[in-house]
């Protein structure tokens, strides 16, 4: 990855190269953002430009052997370690039984979360599975990075989730973290800081990478083809998560096809009508849809309802909607209050839970619109006088 490939976090981006330029680089460099951000795409620019040898004002080359055995994620002195799961087969739970199939999935979507990832390599298991790394991997890195560097000027060890690191495993590295060997730089990237053991956390340098604008995501996907209304439809359902967006786009699932603003309106009226024969049909017309998109449908109306409480708490300003969406949450809005928002939105998401665990869809949709029903019919607190939808 080129940093100009990556949206937004521009300032980021210039003191990362300054960095460089200067020969100020950390040794141990925590890159940390919320899911869907652009931490590892960062992280892989950034290691990327450290060993490019033809070094551009603000990106690399591209061209150099350095840059075109990065562009597939396999420059030998990149080391990569990520979260595993153990096989029955006995082996060694390490990044090395999966380096291709992780090289594959960040190839293809560097946006992309851990739980993309675990569901990807359980896909032929009969439970469900955490990722993590394991002590067994300390040994590896160990063994590594006390070899001559292959080619590079700096050796990288790029490690992908820390928060998923066990107590045995940080101990194991904690020293070779903090004194690494000559021109060794380790680079982590995570998602919830937080979690990030004490031990190992205390001691790296932190960037924190900011999340996507609007106006970046925009930008990005200028050059696809994608309707404006849908792209904001898709920000919205997603809350501007890059991995996500791209992993809709990539799947196809961009078309007129997936239209959740009509399908939720026509809903909400059944519902507020108190429209059992309506909701019925809607249900029937729901049910044979695919899970993917009933559980996105569900996403897009937890993210209308939220904006409606956001329209009425900030003096009645639109921040993320698109303009047939605004002219809905304005009307919409004073159904949705203190008292009836956090029992709907939990509804909602109590609900994607039993459908991605295969609920009947007929009966799944059937008992939400009766609920709501119910919660809309709620004393009110940001209305003056009775509105139709």
């Amino acid at each position: 990855m080129l940093f100009n490939e990556i949206p937004g976090n521009n300032k980021i981006k210039e003191e990362l190269i300054n960095n460089v330029k200067n020969e100020r680089i950390s040794h141990a460099l925590l890159f940390y953002g919320q899911q869907g951000g652009g931490q590892l795409a960062l992280a892989i620019a950034y290691a990327r430009y450290i060993n490019c040898e033809k070094k551009r004002d603000n990106d690399s080359c591209g061209l150099c052997s350095s840059c075109i055995k990065y562009t597939t994620i396999s420059h030998p002195d990149l080391h990569l370690v990520f979260p595993v799961i153990k096989q029955k087969n006995g082996t060694s739970p390490v990044s090395d039984s999966f380096i291709h199939q992780w090289r594959d999935f960040v190839l293809q979507n560097p946006y992309l979360s851990i739980n993309n990832w675990i569901s990807l390599i359980t896909r032929d298991q009969t439970k469900n599975k955490t990722g993590v790394i394991y002590k067994d991997e300390a040994r590896s890195i160990q063994k590594k990075i006390r070899l001559k560097n292959y080619e590079a000027k700096y050796k990288v060890v790029l490690l992908w989730m820390p928060e998923r690191m066990n107590r045995e495993m940080a101990n194991k590295i904690l020293k070779t973290i903090e004194e690494p060997p000559g021109r060794t730089i380790f680079l982590f990237v995570a998602e919830k800081p937080a979690e990030i053991l004490p031990t190992i956390y205390s001691r790296l340098q932190k960037i924190k990478i900011n999340r996507f604008t609007k106006q970046d995501l925009e930008k990005h996907f200028k050059t696809k083809e994608i309707k404006e209304e849908r792209l904001s439809e898709l920000l919205l359902i997603t809350g501007r998560d890059l991995g996500k967006i791209e992993q809709l786009v990539n799947e196809g699932e961009t078309t007129d096809e997936l239209s959740f603003f009509e399908e939720f309106t026509s809903w909400m009226r059944f519902v507020y009508k108190s429209d059992i024969t309506q909701i019925t049909k809607w249900c029937s017309t729901i049910s044979v849809k695919g899970r993917q998109e009933q559980s996105l449908f569900i996403l897009y109306s937890i993210k209308i309802i939220r904006e409606c409480l956001l329209f009425n708490l900030s003096a009645f300003k639109l921040v993320s909607a698109s303009q047939k969406e605004q002219g809905f949450i304005k009307k919409f809005a004073p159904f949705i209050h203190q008292e009836n928002i956090f029992l709907i939105v939990g509804e909602l998401e109590k609900s994607n839970y039993y459908l991605k665990r295969n609920a009947n869809t007929k009966i799944l949709f059937y008992a939400i619109s009766l609920k709501m029903i119910k919660y809309l019919k709620l004393k009110r607190k940001f209305v003056n006088k009775q509105q139709k939808i």
